[in-house]
């Protein structure tokens, strides 16, 4: 969705509303100007959050001007053909054009979708959009920090949100929403069952180590009285004499400064020096101790955090290094396992899957070693496809085949090599010389595009080979094979009219052999109306009948005449026949313009050919001009055959009425009164 030059951004932005029920969601829109043409051109970043694939996109799209006000609403505006897999974006490589000028916000919504199944969704009048809830940040005082960091470092994942769905969507824990049909985030890539599992706030939380119970506390028992010893009383002596005060006066004041007696304590130091020496090693004992608790206990775990950092980072070999070098410290041995997984994952991400494949036989007692294998190996098989490597891809199917039989994106592969494989074979058998080889080219070609399970237009491409074969059987004069080829394919292209050739071109070449299979041919053609076919089934059946009616007893006069008087009218006719009785009777039906109808047989005698009179078998007083029609019928059948059928114009004079004679008598008068 990038800007060019000559293109002018008019609006873009993130659409957060979708229908819970809809299998696309549109998230994004962008609506450009170009420049040159003054046309408005939208892309449209949509997500399959189904789990089929899909063939064909109709939007439906609000059109708004720069206040927001509604110009137009665009039904059933279809996306360029594209192919879209469950759990992926696209679209966004896709142009519309947007008819309705000063169009300059939109909201662009999915109003149908196709299935490759052949299946569709259709937008409900009642559909509800509702917005999805925005990705929750995990904030360091939250509870769940701490347990989530670590589950992140363990699985390589981010951990900037929370994990957590809802209808139609799960969001990831980098912050993109994706479709619930979608295994795997379409931005970072985690698996959404790890994720559910174990980056879900609200899921279980780990069980809580045992710790060991606390030892008793013994508390000192009281130390046990001891009474004291009276002093015994000793006869006073009596003290020397006072010395004399020398300061007079001041006894209330001042007092002698008593002499200095020694500490015991530094007494016995001093007696004892080799005590200070035992402090002093004692000292370095702690001190050694506690450096040796130091390097055994704080630095591992020091280095154990900095590993955890470290794999957060993305920094994998370095974390798997300080992990190696704990010597089984805590879960060292694990996590080494998780960040060679995750280092694993990185590495598919980016498209390095045959490095991933080398990373994997590191973990190949792991569980998930198959799962990943499988996935570089569908990987590479795509991307070998892509580069049109249809052998190398194919390759990669039968590995999948061998080894993970039921590996669920197996068929789509097989079906996207399958159909190349038909088309190329398909094109190598129109540069064939020989049509033997090419027939059995095109039969090869339908057998990949039916191991194609109807991926694209394969059925179509089927029924073009089919043609094909058809065509090369009627040019190698497999007459019989391509009538059968081209029914099957009833109305497609020309296969009715090359059909009929083909039927009619066996019957000649039959001629001799009268074979029921020409017989039936000619019958269906005869049927239809096909040119020639009613007289080649005639010869086939030894039966050929010719009508015509003249004027006298000329059998060469015109079949259509115009006459005044039915009296003239004759009926030539010649039958030949190969039936065993003779020639067959025929009877012959008239209609008069003037509704009269009636019939006679015309040879009573089966003579095989003759001339007979209008006036010998039907009425000749017809006072109506008009249309005279005639039908023959061979009346030997059971149910009467039709065999011909002519006609004529009558026009019917009337008679001039004779003039009456004047009478000569005269006249009688009577006398009056």
């Amino acid at each position: 969705m990038g800007n060019y030059q000559r293109f002018q951004t008019l609006s873009a932005g993130a659409q957060n509303r979708f229908d819970p029920d809809s299998p696309v969601w549109v998230s994004r829109y962008q609506l450009s100007l170009d420049l040159e043409s003054e046309k408005r051109l939208l892309q449209a970043r949509l997500v399959n959050v189904s789990d089929k694939r899909i063939r064909q996109v109709f939007l439906r799209i609000k059109c708004m001007d720069s206040r927001s006000q509604q110009l137009a609403m665009l039904e059933m505006v279809p996306l360029p053909a594209l192919l879209a897999l469950p759990g992926r974006i696209f679209g966004d490589d896709k142009i519309v054009e947007i008819t309705p000028a000063g169009t300059t916000f939109l909201e662009v919504y999915a109003q149908r979708v196709v299935f490759t199944d052949g299946t569709s969704w259709n937008e409900s009048a009642a559909g509800q959009y509702i917005a999805f809830a925005a990705p929750v940040p995990v904030k360091t005082g939250d509870e769940a920090y701490q347990r989530l960091r670590d589950k992140a470092a363990e699985g390589g994942v981010r951990n900037s949100y929370y994990f957590h769905t809802q209808k139609g969507l799960w969001i990831c824990t980098c912050g993109t929403p994706n479709g619930s049909g979608s295994l795997r985030c379409a931005h970072c890539g985690a698996d959404r069952l790890w994720l559910e599992k174990n980056m879900d706030p609200e899921g279980p939380q780990p069980a809580q180590e045992p710790q060991p119970e606390p030892a008793p506390v013994h508390t000192q028992e009281p130390a046990p009285m001891v009474m004291p010893i009276m002093p015994v009383i000793q006869p006073s002596v009596p003290a020397a004499p006072a010395a004399p005060n020398p300061y007079p006066g001041l006894e209330g004041r001042m007092s002698p400064r008593p002499a200095y007696t020694p500490d015991p304590e530094e007494v016995q130091k001093q007696r004892h020096p080799g005590r200070v020496t035992v402090i002093l090693l004692s000292i370095l004992v702690v001190l050694l101790i506690g450096g040796w608790c130091v390097y055994r206990f704080l630095m591992p775990e020091l280095r154990y955090q900095k590993a955890a950092r470290e794999q957060s980072a993305g920094n994998y070999e370095k974390a798997q290094e300080i992990y190696e070098g704990l010597d089984g410290y805590k879960d060292s041995p694990e996590r080494i396992i998780s960040v060679k997984l995750a280092k694993i994952r990185a590495v598919m991400s980016e498209g390095d899957y045959l490095q991933a494949m080398e990373l994997l036989e590191e973990v190949k007692d792991r569980p998930e070693y198959d799962s990943y294998m499988a996935d570089c190996l569908y990987s590479l098989g795509v991307l070998a496809f892509n580069d049109k490597d249809v052998d190398s891809a194919w390759s990669y199917v039968q590995r999948l085949e061998a080894q993970y039989p039921d590996y669920a994106k197996l068929p789509q592969l097989r079906q996207y090599c399958r159909f190349s494989f038909g088309n190329r074979i398909a094109a190598e058998a129109a540069e064939k010389e020989d049509p033997e080889e090419r027939i059995y080219a095109y039969e090869s070609a339908i057998r990949e595009f039916e191991q194609a399970e109807d991926y694209a237009d394969s059925a179509d491409r089927i029924t073009e080979c089919r043609y094909r074969i058809a065509v090369e059987k009627m040019n190698l004069d497999r007459l019989t094979e391509a009538v059968d080829a081209f029914a099957e394919l009833e109305d497609y292209k020309q296969s009715v009219e090359y059909r009929n050739s083909c039927m009619y071109r066996y019957a000649w070449q039959h001629l001799e052999d009268v074979d029921e299979l020409s017989i039936t041919y000619l019958e269906a053609l005869s049927r239809d109306g096909y040119p020639g076919a009613q007289a080649l089934l005639d010869r086939y059946t030894g039966r050929a009948f010719v009508f015509r009616v003249s004027v006298g007893a000329d059998p060469n006069a015109p079949a259509a005449v115009t006459v005044t008087d039915l009296g003239e009218v004759y009926i030539s006719y010649q039958v030949e026949s190969s039936d065993q009785e003779g020639a067959v009777p025929v009877l012959a039906v008239y209609q008069l313009p003037d509704g009269r109808q009636g019939r006679g047989m015309l040879n009573n005698d089966r003579s095989a050919s003759g001339t007979v009179a209008w006036s010998a078998l039907f009425p000749t007083d017809c006072t109506v001009s008009g249309e005279v029609s005639l039908a023959f019928y061979d009346s030997q059948r059971g149910e009467m055959e039709s065999l011909s059928a002519v006609s004529f114009q009558y026009e019917y004079t009337p008679p001039e009425p004779e003039p009456t004679e004047p009478s000569e008598e005269p006249p009688v008068i009577l006398p009056e009164g």
